[in-house]
């Protein structure tokens, strides 16, 4: 399968498709507006820095994006950067869409200087199978706790 991974900034007129994935997926339970998730990923638009977008495109179509944050987890601002909100369309998960986007995102944070980044995640066994560390769990607002991995980016 054909995909190419894009930087978001160029390729403006896919901010609302890719806020609506995130909006969906982590924020509408949590009381958060649609309009706030568009602010957000508008203002997460940078070529050279942190943060970036980037976005999977199969055949011109958005498919998936991935987010390099500066923090993902408020009781951890001693830890930058963070791989954040991976997301692929349903019926495309498992074709390798979604590592593609965590491989790029890697690249981009290694190239900008960084050493290691992080991330958060409900999830087991999908991050250890491409190298990620689970070195902690934090505490999340409602109670519950997420846990937090790192991927060396020297090797």
């Amino acid at each position: 399968m054909e995909v190419k991974i894009v930087n978001l900034a160029d390729y403006p007129e896919h901010i609302e498709q890719v806020a609506t994935w995130v909006w969906n997926e982590w924020s509408k339970d949590n009381g958060s507006t649609l309009e706030r998730q568009i602010y957000q990923v508008q203002h997460a638009l940078s070529r050279d820095g942190v943060p970036q977008t980037f976005l999977a495109l199969k055949d011109n179509t958005p498919v998936g994006t991935v987010a390099l944050w500066n923090n993902d987890l408020g009781v951890r601002q001693n830890l930058r950067p963070w791989l954040a909100c991976l997301f692929v369309e349903k019926e495309l998960r498992g074709c390798g869409i979604g590592t593609a986007l965590i491989k790029h995102c890697s690249s981009v944070a290694k190239h900008l200087g960084f050493e290691k980044l992080y991330l958060i995640t409900e999830h087991d066994d999908y991050y250890e199978k491409l190298g990620w560390k689970f070195i902690d769990t934090a505490p999340k607002k409602d109670g519950g706790k997420v846990k937090i991995y790192l991927l060396a980016l020297s090797n």
